[in-house]
């Protein structure tokens, strides 16, 4: 993909992330500055200093990107305002990629106290603020509203996100679309050894498996999973769960799994580079999450023809048409997953179906070059009204 940018618009254009691990919106993030890479801009990254995205900026340095690495801190940090403040000084277009409404909200600030002209983000989660404080809501509604005050264009990875993050936070409207996630279709194809694969997780000849991919967070409905589990079990004794990734409750899913009796079911995978090569070596992949916006696995398992049964949150009807895809089901709603699941098992010619069905859809709408070129466009209007028409 290669496409003609306008003489003005800048050919630097940093990405500034609140990235905490290596998850979709950091995929999507990758996807993205590849793709602007390959029609002609620079894009320095910007990467919070947490542990657990060190594996992502590495490989980013593999891609031959330039990453710097800030102080992260809370919605009101003071210092990460004056680190982002030296960072920016000096850039004319910023995009943010922000994985929660309350995150980078100093950074942004610091933006347009640094000269930034042009400041666009892309917010990957559209979650109703929580507190445990009186008026804690109120109060970081409106944070995040002030701090979105020098945002020219937010972008949602979803249409229903962009409705929730205008309902939450009260983001004007005509400031706000949504450019869905994509993918490259044709890494989708790449041939993997499922043999090694498959021996790799501990999966026997016979054995029929699941993945669950995400990190060990409570959000992410692996706990709903290991309850769904003793109901697929005694239909499909042969079944195993894989947990692809790590997180801070593993010890707290591994008691329970031990509670329910499943534990010799499930497999600890930790984190994995190979979701590609996992995806193509099981039969199904489930997200019972109680919060998503559009998961980039669910387009990888679309790729890989894969059934998915996910919950029916933020952006994920967009992506699944229930019951020609996969299956919708409610969130911490176990029973509701086994037998969702239990119906593309029991049926594995419903679930090939699925699957195809999945790659067509992925095909027609989810194109990785469609969602550049979308922010392409942005980043055109933008900067006609902030450029003034020089850089």
């Amino acid at each position: 993909m290669r496409r003609e940018r306008p003489g003005d618009l800048p050919r630097t254009i940093p990405f500034y992330t609140d990235a905490r691990a290596w998850g979709g919106a950091e995929v999507y993030m990758t996807q993205l500055v590849c793709g602007l890479r390959r029609a002609g801009y620079e894009t320095p990254l910007f990467v919070a200093d947490w542990h657990d995205a060190d594996a992502w900026v590495a490989h980013l340095e593999e891609l031959g990107f330039t990453v710097t690495r800030y102080h992260r801190g809370k919605e009101y940090s003071l210092r990460m305002f004056l680190d982002s403040l030296r960072l920016l000084r000096g850039y004319e277009f910023v995009h943010f990629n922000k994985t929660h409404p309350r995150n980078s909200l100093p950074a942004v600030l610091a933006a347009r106290f640094a000269g930034v002209r042009a400041v666009v983000t892309t917010e990957h989660l559209a979650i109703r603020p929580d507190s445990h404080v009186p008026l804690g809501r109120f109060l970081i509604t409106s944070l995040v509203r002030l701090s979105n005050l020098p945002v020219d264009r937010t972008i949602a990875v979803s249409e229903l996100s962009r409705q929730m993050l205008i309902d939450h936070y009260r983001i004007p409207p005509d400031r706000i679309l949504a450019i869905r996630n994509g993918i490259e279709i044709e890494n989708s194809d790449a041939e993997h050894d499922i043999g090694s694969t498959r021996a790799d997780l501990g999966l026997k000849p016979g054995d029929v498996a699941g993945v669950l991919v995400g990190r060990l967070v409570s959000r992410k409905g692996h706990s709903t999973s290991l309850q769904a589990l003793p109901e697929v079990l005694a239909r499909v004794p042969d079944f195993k769960l894989i947990f692809a990734g790590d997180g801070d409750i593993e010890e707290e899913l591994r008691a329970e799994a031990e509670a329910l009796g499943v534990e010799q079911h499930v497999v600890w995978a930790g984190f994995r580079r190979d979701i590609p090569a996992i995806l193509a070596s099981v039969d199904l992949l489930i997200l019972p999450s109680e919060a998503e916006c559009l998961p980039y696995v669910i387009l990888e398992a679309m790729g890989a023809r894969l059934p998915v049964v996910a919950a029916d949150v933020g952006g994920i009807s967009e992506q699944i048409d229930d019951g020609v895809t996969g299956r919708l089901i409610r969130p911490r709603d176990p029973s509701g997953l086994a037998s969702a699941m239990l119906e593309i098992l029991g049926r594995p010619d419903r679930g090939k179906a699925m699957g195809q069905a999945g790659r067509a859809k992925l095909e027609r709408e989810f194109s990785v070059d469609a969602c550049v070129n979308a922010v392409l466009d942005v980043y055109e209007d933008v900067w006609a009204v902030r450029g003034g028409g020089a850089s």
